[in-house]
């Protein structure tokens, strides 16, 4: 698809009707029996790397947090503010427009960001039918403005095992490689790109801090998706006694709208991205029963991932 067709698709009405739509999370699915399909993971499969360019003086919310805090606050005014944003796509499993967020993450080609698997594919085994159409990304989204302006899709990458297996343990994770523009690359016009710790087994991360756009929260009626809010505290194990399920958990009430957004943790001038937004904890009934946020494990798939990306 050219940029003159995408440019073509998102009228100022489509805009506004995926803006207000915020993703649903993925739907539960039979655990997976990790006893038959995993033992220890691929060697070398880890990835680690820097921030680039970012100043923690003109960005504190995306560093290091100290206080615990489940409820979830507008970031601070700040140039920092710009390395997250909002996913918009059609998703031709759900027939509507619709957001998530994103957050941009250090590569060779400086035009990443890091989502949820879901955001790009439905989970379902669908194929390449199921990928999310008509991708755009705005850097800084804030009350109906982008500052950065749009940048568009040039590919959509997922692990199979979110793509085929929906694993929401282990796979629900997504990058996006945008298109270059005119006046330079995603990193040099934000001016900074989130570093990355992808890693086996690790979820415990202490000062760590989550970000994105919730158009609806745990017992709160006052989000809209129209502004980028955090939430500040320690991660934990999501089911410490279950060995193969090393989801990420954060106690924080942001709901739908912050699928895919950062979990970011690190020294305040090297905050890295270690999970991403994926779903919450529901009853028989669909109803949230906690401020539990979850992540996949950002482990060998996730690095993976990221590895692919920067060979794009």
């Amino acid at each position: 698809m050219t940029d003159d067709q995408l440019r073509a698709f998102w009228t100022p009405k489509r805009v506004k009707e995926a803006l207000r739509n915020p993703a649903k999370a993925p739907a539960k699915r039979p655990a997976l029996d990790r006893t038959a399909t995993r033992s220890s993971p691929p060697p070398g499969l880890t990835a680690s790397a820097p921030t680039r360019g970012f100043d923690a003086n003109t960005a504190r919310s995306e560093a290091n947090a100290a206080a615990g805090m489940s409820v979830s606050q507008e970031v601070p005014p700040g140039a920092g503010n710009n390395i997250v944003g909002k996913l918009i796509y059609y998703s031709p499993a759900t027939g509507k427009l619709t957001h998530c967020s994103a957050a941009s993450i250090a590569t060779a080609n400086k035009n990443t960001i890091w989502t949820a698997g879901h955001c790009v594919h439905p989970g379902d085994g669908s194929g390449q039918a199921g990928w999310s159409q008509y991708v755009m990304y705005y850097p800084g989204y804030s009350r109906g403005d982008g500052p950065l302006g749009e940048w568009k899709a040039a590919r959509l990458l997922a692990p199979t095992a979110w793509t085929q297996d929906g694993d929401a343990q282990e796979a629900d994770v997504a990058a996006v490689v945008l298109n270059p523009r005119l006046d330079g690359n995603l990193e040099d016009v934000v001016g900074y790109a989130l570093g990355y710790l992808f890693t086996e087994n690790r979820t415990d991360y202490g000062g760590a801090a989550v970000m994105g756009y919730p158009g609806e929260g745990y017992q709160r009626s006052d989000l809209d998706g129209e502004r980028l809010m955090y939430c500040a505290g320690d991660t934990t194990d999501a089911f410490p006694i279950n060995p193969f399920d090393d989801r990420i958990k954060f106690d924080c009430d942001m709901g739908r709208g912050v699928s895919g957004g950062p979990f970011v943790w690190g020294p305040q001038n090297d905050p890295r991205i270690v999970g991403a937004a994926s779903h919450v904890a529901l009853d028989d009934a669909d109803q949230r029963i906690s401020d539990d946020l979850f992540s996949s494990e950002h482990g060998s798939h996730a690095a993976a991932l990221i590895n692919t990306a920067n060979g794009a």
